[in-house]
């Protein structure tokens, strides 16, 4: 196959501006900080949500564990199931019910509801961080891709830290209510930017017309090995919420 067969897969990056190209990885670090805000948002609020609800704090914390247990069970199923279908038809699908998760946790009336929206949310948030880094290798260079990649995991982890505090203090001052509409708030915003600028297609994709079907399993295999980087951290989560 000649290279004027294979149009440069290099598909994604060759085609976008350096300007969107650079929106799109703000959008990827943005959604990692989206992301964290929505798992780590009851950690700094749970003394008042075990007070609204009636419930102990000791099953406040179940919110926080069992988000962690189905974020390790579901992100590899999904990772490892879902390889037949398009990136950008997963990136729409994941950011759809990552954005209902959150409305329902904020609208939640009570604990039962609430539980319900954390296990909605813990399903699929690693799925869609695993399909958001996957386009990055298209977007920069070998060299910079591993630096990028720690920057999207980094928000993160700064979430927790960002979140937990600004959520205790807006409960504090207003309502626990109102952190969890700023967080339903950041994730519908960063949601529907990525589904507008991020690329319809990528090198990930197998090309029907004889694409470079090498080229796409290195990038899935890319995209499990952050899955189980991920998988790895909520297991430690979870065995420090449960002891």
């Amino acid at each position: 196959m000649t290279a004027a067969t294979t149009p440069k897969s290099k598909s994604t990056a060759a085609v976008l501006s350096p300007a969107r190209t650079k929106l799109c990885l703000a959008l990827l670090v943005l959604l990692g900080f989206s992301l964290g805000c929505s798992e780590f948002v009851v950690i700094g609020i749970e003394s008042d949500l075990a007070t609204e609800l009636g419930i102990s704090l000791a099953t406040a914390g179940q919110l926080i564990s069992v988000f962690a247990l189905v974020y390790a069970i579901a992100t590899p199923v999904l990772a490892l199931s879902t390889g037949r279908f398009r990136r950008y038809q997963l990136l729409v699908c994941y950011s759809i019910v990552f954005v209902l998760g959150n409305l329902v946790m904020a609208l939640a009336p009570n604990f039962q509801v609430l539980f319900i929206s954390r296990i909605v949310l813990g399903s699929v948030s690693g799925a869609l961080l695993a399909v958001g880094v996957t386009y990055i290798p298209e977007l920069l260079s070998p060299q910079q891709t591993s630096l990028a990649i720690s920057v999207v995991y980094g928000a993160f982890s700064v979430a927790m830290v960002f979140v937990t505090s600004i959520g205790k203090f807006v409960a504090d001052t207003l309502d626990w209510h109102v952190a969890m509409y700023g967080t339903l708030t950041f994730a519908v915003l960063i949601c529907g930017a990525l589904v507008a600028f991020m690329p319809r297609a990528g090198q990930t994709d197998f090309s029907r017309a004889g694409g470079s079907a090498t080229r796409a399993e290195h990038h899935h295999r890319h995209a499990h090995l952050f899955v189980w980087r991920g998988v790895g951290l909520r297991f430690l989560r979870l065995r420090d919420a449960l002891s």
